[in-house]
């Protein structure tokens, strides 16, 4: 066998194999189809077998260097289409991830944006004081739930793990339900209430 054929042969194994490999493992989650590994994977055997089978009746030495070359390529493309999976893997579940952080902040901003309608417009102030009276117990828990969002808005910010945004989120939902009760608690024209209405 010469060298010419050899070399032809070695290319086609090498690229046979990554093929195969890359194929097999990065294929199916993308088809959504169980029997799509099987058939990539027999469509790669039924290239190299051949390719190492031939060689290997023409010249013993040249077939086990191939097999040793396709045995190695399977490993090194298998390492490597790991880790590119693992990588894009990786950079999906980060964008996920900042467009929920972006999501609840969002909707932190917006009960922000309510609650200082009361805080900075005069008139809603004078009509409804207790927005901004951190003594009446709805008030407190409105400035408690601001600060808890506040401070796990930041750490999310930083982490983006799936608990720092699971904090995040119950923070948000609960800052949204205690200005809503603070809200009503402040308009509601009860008896001996700090409203003036």
């Amino acid at each position: 066998m010469d060298v010419a054929t050899l070399g032809v042969l070695v290319g086609l194994v090498v690229l046979a194999t990554g093929s195969t490999v890359w194929l097999v493992k990065s294929r199916p989650a993308r088809e959504r189809d169980p029997d799509t590994k099987f058939w990539y994977g027999f469509a790669g055997v039924c290239v190299l077998l051949p390719a190492i089978l031939i060689t290997t009746a023409a010249n013993s030495w040249a077939g086990a260097l191939l097999a040793v070359l396709a045995a190695g390529t399977w490993f090194w493309a298998g390492m490597l289409t790991s880790r590119h999976l693992a990588a894009q893997s990786s950079i999906r579940e980060h964008a996920r991830a900042a467009g929920e952080h972006a999501a609840l902040a969002a909707r932190h901003n917006a009960v922000l944006a309510r609650w200082s309608r009361y805080e900075l417009d005069p008139a809603a102030a004078i009509d409804f004081p207790a927005m901004t009276d951190v003594r009446c117990p709805e008030t407190s828990a409105l400035a408690k739930a601001v600060a808890l969002a506040a401070a796990l808005r930041g750490d999310t910010r930083d982490s983006e793990t799936a608990s720092a945004i699971a904090e995040y989120r119950e923070a948000v939902a609960l800052l949204e339900s205690v200005f809503a009760l603070a809200e009503q608690a402040a308009t509601d024209p009860a008896p001996g209430s700090l409203n003036r209405r």
